[in-house]
C-alpha cells in the first residue's frame, strides 16, 4: 500500500502533526507514505499572505528537514517520500520550478485551485456568473492544464476535474479537452492521480471522473493514488477500491516517483 497525497497542520486547514499521518499509515500496514503539503505561495512579497491555505515561504525549509529527519526516524517501519502539492500560475511557472529544484524532493503534484493570483480566496461564482465570465474562467483553467502538463517540474495532476465540478456547464466545457490533455500527460511521462479526497459527496464520486480514468487507460497515462488526507485518520482511504477498480479498468501496474524518477509497482503485489 501507498499515498503520495497527504497534508498536516502547516498549511492551515488540515489538523494533526505529520508525525501523527506517518503513525496512522503504519498502522495500516501502509509502505510508502507521500507528504505532500501545500506549497507556499512563493510569488508574495509576504511570507504567509493567505494562512488559512497554505504554508509560509519561511516554512518551506522547516517542512522538507522535518520530512528529512522524521524518514531517518521511521525507517525501518515506513518509506516516507518528499513531495508537495503545488498551484500552478502562468505568471510564475519558473519561479516555482526554479525553487523546487533547491530541494531534494520525491515528487511534485501540480493541483488547480486558482486560475491566478488574483482569484486567490475571490475566485469567480460558477453558480451566478454569466456564460461569458464562466468561459472566460474556464480558457484560464485550461490554459493552466497545459502549462502543468509542459511544466517540466510536475510529476502528477492532482485531483484533474475537481475545478467547478458539479456544474453541468463546466463539465460540457471540459469534454471536448479531456482527451488531448491526457494525451499530452502520456507523450510527456506526467501521472494522473486518482483522489479519494474527503470534498467528495458520494463514495463513488472520486477525482477524476471514472470516464476520465477509463480514458487515462486508453491513452497510456500512468496512474498514481492519493488519499489527499487533511486528517490523520484518512490516510490510505479507499486504497483497496480504487485498486480493484483500476485493475478491473485495465491498468496492471501504478507508479510512484524517487528523486523525481518514476517507479513502477504492480496492481496485484
Amino acid at each position: 500500500m501507498f499515498d503520495l497525497h497527504t497534508h498536516h497542520e502547516r498549511c492551515g486547514h488540515a489538523v494533526g502533526l505529520l508525525e501523527r499521518y506517518i503513525e496512522n499509515a503504519i498502522s495500516k500496514e501502509i509502505k510508502i507514505l507521500g507528504i505532500s503539503d501545500h506549497s507556499p505561495y512563493f510569488f508574495s512579497e509576504e511570507d504567509r499572505p493567505f494562512p488559512g491555505l497554505a504554508m509560509a515561504k519561511s516554512e518551506f525549509f522547516k517542512y522538507v528537514e522535518e520530512i528529512i529527519r522524521l524518514k531517518k526516524k521511521y525507517e525501518d517501519r515506513i518509506e516516507l517520500l518528499i513531495g508537495v502539492e503545488s498551484d500552478v500560475f502562468k505568471e510564475h511557472i519558473d519561479l516555482y520550478g526554479q525553487i523546487y529544484s533547491r530541494f531534494p524532493l520525491d515528487f511534485v503534484i501540480g493541483s488547480i485551485h486558482f486560475t491566478s493570483p488574483s482569484c486567490i480566496m475571490r475566485g469567480l461564482d460558477w453558480s451566478i456568473a454569466s456564460e461569458e465570465e464562466r468561459e472566460a474562467e474556464f480558457r484560464r483553467f485550461i490554459e493552466l492544464i497545459q502549462l502543468t502538463v509542459q511544466s517540466e517540474w510536475v510529476n502528477i495532476i492532482g485531483h484533474m476535474d475537481r475545478f467547478n465540478r458539479g456544474y453541468q456547464s463546466f463539465t460540457d466545457l471540459y469534454k471536448p479537452h479531456i482527451a488531448p490533455t491526457l494525451k499530452m500527460m502520456a507523450e510527456r511521462g506526467v501521472a494522473m492521480e486518482v483522489n479519494t479526497g474527503g470534498f467528495r459527496t458520494a463514495l463513488e464520486d472520486w477525482y477524476p471522473a471514472m470516464d476520465v480514468i477509463e480514458q487515462a487507460h486508453y491513452y497510456g497515462v500512468e496512474i498514481t493514488f492519493g488519499s489527499d488526507a487533511h486528517k490523520p485518520e484518512r490516510v490510505g482511504n479507499e486504497w483497496e477500491q480504487v485498486r480493484d477498480t483500476l485493475e478491473h479498468i485495465g491498468y496492471k501496474r501504478w507508479v510512484i516517483f524517487k528523486q523525481r524518477k518514476p517507479y513502477y509497482l504492480d496492481l496485484k503485489s
